[in-house]
């Protein structure tokens, strides 16, 4: 194998790019944006450097490992705390190990439930000595005798961590999630945006031969004899390669198949392969409304995270200002409802959690994610392990990420499987 296309420049494009272009491959990155990130880039807003989609950068998850492998410059700083919970109107802090038990803790007394009890249940799944079943997560943890304060906690990390509801998401599924990131932690957030990290991708990339296209678009895969052969551009110049690594989801990479080498691609209906959606928005104040720079907020209409990344980065704001990024969830995450609906749910949570922002501060932008732009492409828990379904053509990204794995570390670990497997 000597060549690669490789679709979309997103953290699975970019991070396979990067290491088949280290081993020797002669690689062509095709991003039909401007600008290479995606869902982890950075736009400029009023002097404000806004997050496309990502914004906590993990430090210690196969992403970074990425970075370190490949001996390309990594500029996240750390934070230096832990998560913050904010559980029935008080601050919750963990100290430097048992996030986990003090969020159970604080809301067991909010509700009177047994914190000891659930904890052990808790630890008895994650050992696998208590079954964790395929029941949807508040029927399980109210069988093991959490109360309605418990669940809304947990109900918070599936939301912030799993872009799913508590009720969306199996007990199975959250325990998969928790083993996967065992251990980890260590976030922090890149001075010069995401955008920068991505960069740094693309210019190893070039500076192994390379080439990133942006602003292109893959019309339609080649195939000869039931094998991916490249990609045609929608400008007509076609790319030519031994492999074709497709980072723009199973349903976008199907379209730019013949009908009869699409069916093999995993989920066939589009009800079988469902996106997680989600809300932000960003808004200025010259004052920081926590001193946190992460806290999870639990009981609320739909915002689960409240983030204000500029008091570890100050560089990501004018000089005297902060932004505060609120995220949330869909009331359902099949995306049925309307977005007008969700807008208005999560301004009522940021009334409640940022009091006085409509007249003390700005509101720089509002997003939606949803459809070919959600914050998963997949289901966490619903995640097709298939990333090979046709001969010359492998799949990366949050489409296909292993089970359990959240976020930008998802995406990371597809692409090492993927090209271990492709060199291997």
């Amino acid at each position: 194998m000597e060549s690669a296309v490789v679709i979309g420049a997103g953290v699975g494009g970019l991070c396979a790019g990067a290491r088949l272009a280290s081993a020797g491959l002669d690689v062509t990155l095709v991003e039909r944006l401007p600008h290479v990130g995606g869902r982890w880039s950075t736009r400029e807003i009023d002097g404000f450097l806004l997050p496309t989609g990502a914004f906590l950068i993990a430090m210690d998850d196969p992403l970074a490992d990425t970075f370190e492998e490949l001996g390309i410059e990594f500029p996240v700083r750390a934070i230096e705390e832990r998560t913050v919970y904010l559980v029935d109107g008080e601050l919750v802090g963990t100290g430097e190990r048992g996030g986990l038990r003090s969020l159970v803790t604080a809301a067991s007394e909010a509700d009177g439930s047994d914190a000891e009890t659930v904890m052990t249940a808790i630890r008895g799944a994650l050992s696998g000595e208590v079954p964790a079943s395929s029941q949807p997560l508040p029927d399980w943890l109210a069988q093991v005798g959490a109360g309605p304060q418990v669940v809304a906690a947990l109900h918070a990390l599936t939301q912030a961590f799993m872009a799913l509801n508590a009720e969306e998401v199996t007990a199975e599924a959250f325990f998969d999630y928790l083993r996967a990131t065992a251990g980890r932690g260590r976030h922090g957030i890149p001075p010069q945006g995401s955008v920068q990290l991505a960069e740094n991708l693309a210019s190893h990339v070039e500076a192994c031969g390379g080439r990133v296209l942006r602003g292109r678009k893959v019309d339609q895969l080649l195939e000869r004899d039931g094998r991916v052969t490249g990609a045609l551009l929608i400008d007509g110049e076609k790319l030519e390669a031994d492999v074709v690594v497709s980072n723009i989801g199973v349903h976008e990479t199907r379209s730019l198949l013949p009908a009869d080498q699409a069916a093999s691609l995993p989920g066939p209906a589009p009800t079988e392969l469902v996106p997680a959606p989600g809300m932000v928005t960003f808004v200025a104040s010259r004052e920081p409304y926590y001193d946190h720079p992460a806290v999870v907020v639990t009981g609320t209409r739909a915002i689960c995270l409240v983030s204000t990344p500029t008091l570890v980065a100050p560089e990501l704001a004018p000089d005297g200002w902060h932004y505060t990024e609120t995220i949330s969830t869909f009331r359902s995450s099949l995306d049925a409802t309307e977005p007008k609906v969700e807008r208005e749910r999560h301004f009522a949570d940021m009334d409640d959690l940022l009091p006085g922002w409509r007249e003390d501060a700005e509101l720089l932008k509002t997003s939606m994610y949803r459809g070919p732009w959600p914050v998963y492409r997949s289901w966490p828990g619903h995640d097709p392990q298939e990333r090979f379904p046709l001969p010359g053509l492998a799949l990366v990204g949050d489409a296909v990420k292993p089970h359990g794995w959240p976020g930008t570390g998802a995406s990371a670990e597809t692409a090492r499987i993927v090209v271990g497997q492709l060199l291997g």
